[in-house]
């Protein structure tokens, strides 16, 4: 298993990955959108890739004022033997070396278990953050 940044090539399974992680964003994760996303920033996607199957991901936001991560999904089978807190771990690496004030998690409130998983790792629960439909 080794990270590394998502790359154009990577779309569809990456889709797919999100989508079995029950993460998938129909407005905000299509091809066009991620595609701009990492020219932005070719670091704002890390995948966990094994075999040449992408088994997980990250998502970030950097800020200098403050900073998101997002998207945090594993898949079923790899879950519970530490490439969670991997991802994590270089996500907020990432973040912590460019030098950003508070790191911000988005998280839906109904995903209970990967909840539980940020809260092992020291988080805490702050403000709601409100979502507009679309």
């Amino acid at each position: 298993m080794r990270l590394r940044n998502y790359t154009d090539n990577d779309f569809l399974r990456l889709q797919s990955l999100l989508k079995k992680c029950g993460i998938y964003g129909e407005i905000y994760d299509t091809e066009e959108s991620l595609r701009k996303k990492i020219k932005h920033d070719p670091e704002s996607i890390i995948v966990a890739e094994e075999g040449g199957k992408i088994i997980g991901c990250v998502f970030i936001i950097y800020d200098p004022w403050s900073s998101f991560i997002y998207r945090l999904g594993v898949l079923p089978k790899y879950r519970r033997k530490g490439l969670g807190t991997k991802l994590m771990e270089e996500a907020e690496r990432i973040l912590k070396e460019r030098g950003t004030n508070p790191i911000t998690l988005f998280v839906r409130e109904d995903n209970g278990e990967v909840i539980d998983f940020y809260k092992k790792r020291g988080w805490k629960l702050g403000d709601k953050i409100f979502d507009m439909e679309k």
